[in-house]
């Protein structure tokens, strides 16, 4: 029991900075915290909403099971926006993705066709399309500036940008 007390304590240490900024940038979303700190207000309740979720979320997903229901405070007609998909992805699979455009296609490539709406008929010209222009996508430090510039380029796909 002590060592689970040592550990709790320690992961709410660790996790509380991460927690604060997220909820800084973003406020505390929905979930267990907001339930918990609802009516409360000011930085100090939004952090520790945000904390709490943060920590429940690495034992039990509470805020998919929240935002699949509707509990929680969750609000399920709420949506990420395209452009915000866009930058979640490629900020976890940038390099993965990268390859993939270099090759003209993998699981990484068409997943990101998938998130920005690329229909199947279309993911082997999407593919090449981006394959063909790898060095200009990669070329800056912002890879979605070029994919998007890329995309407005061509026609049949500058309906996929934000």
């Amino acid at each position: 029991m002590r060592k689970s007390l040592i550990g709790v304590t320690c992961l709410f240490i660790l996790t509380a900075p991460l927690a604060m900024l997220h909820a800084e940038e973003t406020g505390a979303g929905c979930g267990v915290g907001k339930v918990v700190m609802e009516g409360k207000s000011g930085k100090d309740a939004v952090t520790s909403a945000a904390a709490i979720n943060f920590i429940l979320n690495m034992v039990f997903p509470h805020q998919l099971f929240g935002m699949t229901t509707g509990t929680l405070g969750c609000d399920t007609t709420q949506t990420v926006s395209n452009e915000h998909q866009k930058e979640i992805f490629l900020a976890e699979n940038a390099d993965d993705l990268s390859i993939d455009i270099a090759q003209g296609g993998g699981a990484h490539l068409q997943s990101f066709a998938s998130v920005i709406g690329i229909p199947n008929e279309q993911h082997p010209a999407f593919f090449h399309l981006l394959q063909e222009n790898y060095d200009t996508i990669t070329a800056e430090d912002d890879m979605l500036a070029g994919i998007d510039a890329t995309l407005l380029a061509d026609s049949r796909f500058v309906t996929y940008v934000q």
